[in-house]
């Protein structure tokens, strides 16, 4: 399994930020893939690749609505390709 960085502004990472951004616990939420709470946004956490499958990781210390830690992950987009990786780490 490889730890990999998705290059900014590529399509793949428009794509989740796109679906963190619509996802439910940021509805009614100004700026909702920022979802600015005491100091605390979104964060990308880096995606986990293993094979032809690959999870994008983002995570929240102090969500608006619940207050609380939330982690989210979504699986890549049909059309990623590793040519939008910027970095890679076996894990």
């Amino acid at each position: 399994m490889n730890l990999v960085l998705i290059e900014p502004d590529s399509i793949e990472w428009n794509y989740m930020w796109e679906w963190l951004s619509s996802h439910p616990i940021n509805k009614g939420i100004e700026n909702p893939s920022i979802a600015l709470h005491e100091g605390e946004a979104w964060q990308y956490m880096g995606s986990l690749k293993e094979k032809e499958r690959t999870i994008h990781q983002f995570r929240h210390r102090n969500h608006p609505v619940t207050n609380g830690v939330e982690s989210l992950s979504v699986s890549a987009s049909d059309g990623f390709s590793d040519n939008q990786i910027t970095n890679q780490y076996k894990l």
